[in-house]
């Protein structure tokens, strides 16, 4: 089954990096997105909030990245076993 989002998008805050129990560093996203798009022949603006999670090196980069425009592309999962909030795990970041 597919599971692939692709998202542009504006980091509106970014949390303190954290680390697991591992060592690896998680950093926490909010990011915004906004665009017209087409329903039915009708033009619809599309706004989301999604938190998003990125781990590894790319962790430190992004850390003091606030406010930039981004294109993400991740897959979407729970945020932890008990919840059923959506959290984007971010495989791939690029500033535009």
């Amino acid at each position: 089954m597919d599971n692939l989002l692709c998202l542009s998008a504006h980091i509106q805050r970014v949390e303190a990096l954290r680390f697991t129990p591992a060592g690896l560093p998680v950093l926490v996203l909010h990011l915004a997105h906004e665009s017209w798009q087409e329903e039915l022949g009708e033009r619809y603006l599309a706004r989301v909030t999604l938190e998003a999670k990125l781990m590894g090196e790319e962790a430190h980069r992004w850390q003091h990245k606030e406010d930039s425009m981004v294109r993400v592309e991740g897959f979407l999962a729970h945020k932890h076993q008990r919840s059923h909030k959506p959290v984007l795990h971010i495989q791939q970041i690029h500033e535009i």
